[in-house]
């Protein structure tokens, strides 16, 4: 039997060969699911992976077993413009007239009610309604449970890509539904041949944009294609080593400047607690597998484990829409200080 999917086929995904390979089997051998789970890290090309995998479906649907991502059909999946594939994010449309909470940092129940309704209208051109839902962490509670009832009981002619970034904060019976498919970093010097290649070693510091990216290609893009965000990291990678001997004031001070800009720029400040996060993930990578008389002297595995959880907190707080400038300033209170003398032997 000739493969739709032929082994010489290009996804055009860095990174994800694992991931496009177990893919191209299901296709192949015809036992698509009703619901795919990816889960893996920011960035790591969950959503690329998604909407890939719902052009390659319609354009092989619609050409009688061409797939050819130049069509316009493929295109029109690319731009969002394809009625019969559509995302489910953060601030998108609902059918409730009277709802007034389109600036949520959560994807909202009446959200999950127009894809119910939707999924129960046949496809206009291809042979499936295909839902991406970016990110299922984003979901409200309720929404988590509406879309548990869709799960539980999903139309024929419907397929759900659900992405998520932290898989064991979502519902246990959400997973058990899906087909999961670990989306995972690539390794350092993996990321770095593949910049070095597309863009010459000469022309970028791959060896720096790769650490910062932890093995995820899209942060890697965003960091060569934005300049600010790479400005980002190295500021507030600073800023962490600055603090962590800083008095009580200084630490206040910070968290008043950070979450002043939670109003206009809600999302920098996001990505600020994300690289403290990363920061600090990278001290427990290096401790961890480093020995006892390589390790810095001031710096323990409990005071990293309370930075995580910390941290960790105080994202969720801010997406669950909790004062700001007390939530940042309750992860500075509980942030470990550590001693002046190692600041710039830090990893990472």
């Amino acid at each position: 039997m000739t493969n739709i999917v032929d082994d010489d086929f290009d996804w055009c995904l860095e990174g994800l060969d694992l991931a496009t390979n177990i893919l191209s089997r299901v296709i192949n051998n015809k036992s698509l699911g009703h619901a795919y789970l990816f889960h893996g890290p920011k960035s790591v090309g969950k959503f690329s992976l998604a909407n890939r995998f719902a052009q390659i479906l319609v354009a092989h649907d619609l050409s009688g077993g061409v797939i050819n991502l130049a069509s316009p059909e493929a295109i029109a999946i690319e731009r969002g413009e394809f009625p019969d594939v559509e995302t489910v994010s953060v601030g998108g449309i609902c059918d409730d007239l009277k709802d007034d909470d389109a600036r949520s940092t959560r994807i909202r129940i009446c959200q999950i009610r127009r894809l119910q309704r939707l999924a129960m209208i046949a496809p206009f051109q291809a042979a499936r309604r295909i839902f991406i839902i970016d990110t299922v962490d984003d979901l409200q509670i309720e929404a988590s449970h509406a879309l548990l009832k869709l799960l539980e009981e999903p139309p024929p002619n419907v397929l759900l890509l659900l992405l998520v970034k932290d898989i064991d904060a979502i519902l246990p019976t959400i997973k058990s539904r899906c087909q999961i498919l670990p989306i995972n970093p690539m390794p350092k010097d993996k990321l770095i041949e593949i910049l070095e290649r597309r863009f010459g070693a000469d022309e970028i510091n791959a060896d720096q944009v790769a650490t910062y990216a932890h093995g995820c290609f899209g942060r890697a893009m965003d960091m060569l294609n934005n300049p600010s965000v790479m400005m980002l990291q190295e500021s507030v990678r600073s800023d962490i080593e600055e603090l962590l001997d800083a008095g009580i004031n200084q630490r206040m001070d910070y968290a008043q400047s950070l979450s002043g800009n939670w109003r206009q720029e809600r999302e920098s400040v996001l990505a600020t607690i994300r690289i403290w996060l990363e920061w600090w993930s990278d001290q427990l990578y290096f401790f961890s597998r480093t020995e006892n008389n390589e390790r810095l002297p001031d710096l323990k595995m409990e005071e990293i484990l309370t930075a995580l959880r910390v941290i960790d907190q105080t994202y969720e707080h801010l997406i669950l829409n909790v004062n700001p400038q007390l939530a940042i300033e309750v992860m500075m209170l509980e942030m470990p200080s550590v001693s002046f003398a190692n600041k710039g032997k830090f990893h990472g």
